[in-house]
């Protein structure tokens, strides 16, 4: 009998949950203050009945029934009543490495009712799955059950992945004008300080203009004439000078050029090579030389 071959399929992750941290799902009464945290994992608030106020950078904004609002590892963020009536709002937080949850920074949306059904198995499975007490904003672990859900972890993990997969995708499915931004450009900042923070924020990663248009809910011709017009720059050079300037202190560090051009998203060595003389009228051999 002959042997067929068969070619196995590396299955693609684009997005990984590695932890979830809390879990919790309350009452709020409508005098209700959280003033504020940050941590270095993601958060998710969402609103299940009437309104909660959100404050995140200082702006504080209403989360309506049926939106969630997504914060990002170390933005600080308080919760607070809407005054007239209880709200209901459902927390979850979790660390999440995978490059795509850039598309969730600064967002606020509606949540599709036929989402809605992701959430409330992440709650169910939750309260199978571990001891959750009553809300408490300072909860710094969960707490497995003595005899928890078979697979519960796993349910929670998988739900949250596929819900934040689901976004993405039926989002970026909208045209521009329907979706529902967390505005930086609503506060006291420039279009060219919200650019840049979002650059620096990313130098690690590679990010395209398009990339920072959905974060700014600007049309491209717009941002990068403001951007030039403000800074005498190219949205995409001001980038590769941040990226030459963290370069620096990696070199400054020891660490070799390949790994730095590799870490820090340039194409090649050469062309980290290049760049860097191009930006500095050195190349990275002499600047390590003048530091030494």
């Amino acid at each position: 009998m002959e042997k067929k071959k068969f070619y196995l399929h590396k299955i693609s992750n684009l997005l990984v949950i590695q932890k979830i941290v809390t879990i919790h799902y309350q009452e709020l009464p409508k005098d209700y203050v959280f003033a504020g945290e940050a941590h270095n994992f993601w958060e998710i608030i969402y609103c299940d009945k009437n309104e909660v106020i959100i404050e995140v950078g200082g702006i504080r904004r209403p989360l309506k029934q049926g939106e969630i609002i997504f914060l990002s590892p170390n933005e600080p963020h308080a919760v607070y009543g809407n005054k007239k009536d209880e709200s209901n709002i459902f927390v979850i937080t979790f660390v999440c490495k995978s490059e795509i949850m850039n598309y969730f920074l600064d967002k606020q949306i509606r949540l599709p009712d036929h989402l809605k059904d992701l959430l409330s198995t992440i709650i169910s499975e939750a309260s199978s799955t571990f001891e959750l007490p009553v809300f408490d904003p300072d909860l710094k672990r969960l707490k497995l059950k003595k005899n928890p859900a078979l697979g519960g972890e796993q349910i929670i993990k998988n739900s949250l992945e596929l819900l934040l997969i689901r976004i993405v995708r039926e989002e970026s499915a909208k045209p521009s004008s329907e979706i529902q931004f967390i505005s930086k450009l609503d506060s006291s900042q420039a279009i060219e300080d919200v650019v840049i923070k979002y650059l620096k924020g990313n130098l690690y990663s590679k990010i395209t203009l398009e990339d920072l248009c959905r974060h700014t809910n600007y049309g491209k011709t717009h941002l990068c004439t403001e951007f030039k017009k403000k800074t005498g720059s190219t949205i995409m050079n001001f980038f590769l000078k941040l990226k030459i300037e963290e370069a620096k202190k990696l070199i400054r560090r020891g660490l070799p050029f390949v790994a730095i051009a590799d870490q820090l998203q340039f194409v090649s060595l050469s062309h980290f090579t290049s760049t860097f003389k191009r930006l500095t009228n050195m190349s990275p051999s002499q600047y390590k030389k003048s530091i030494i």
